[in-house]
């Protein structure tokens, strides 16, 4: 029985990480990545802790700490890129107003 808890565990842990890692790289690349396989999986990983006895439980700490880790990185890389983003955005809308109503006078 513990054998198919912590093969469980294991299994989530190393998907979840595989996720995180794999959409790291597409925002790298400035592809679109959608999250929604990675929060099942970050759900799945919590539920297997969850139903784990604890002595099980606890020996995962160090791995839930690295990823916990890695979603802090992931968090980090989704702002940067939304800012880059963002401050794109605005230069193409200050690029249109120069455009409609010519440069800015002195």
């Amino acid at each position: 029985m513990s054998d198919e808890v912590e093969n469980r565990i294991r299994e989530e842990l190393e998907k979840a990480a595989s996720l995180i890692s794999g959409s790291r790289h597409l925002m790298a690349e400035g592809r679109h990545v959608d999250l929604s396989a990675m929060e099942e999986r970050i759900r799945a990983v919590n539920e297997a802790i969850t139903a784990a006895p604890e002595q099980i439980a606890n020996t995962y700490k160090d791995h839930l700490i690295a990823l916990l880790e890695a979603l802090d990185a992931l968090e980090q890389d989704l702002e940067t890129h939304h800012k880059e983003r963002e401050d794109g955005l605005n230069t193409i809308r200050m690029r249109e107003a120069q455009d409609a109503y010519g440069p800015p006078k002195k």
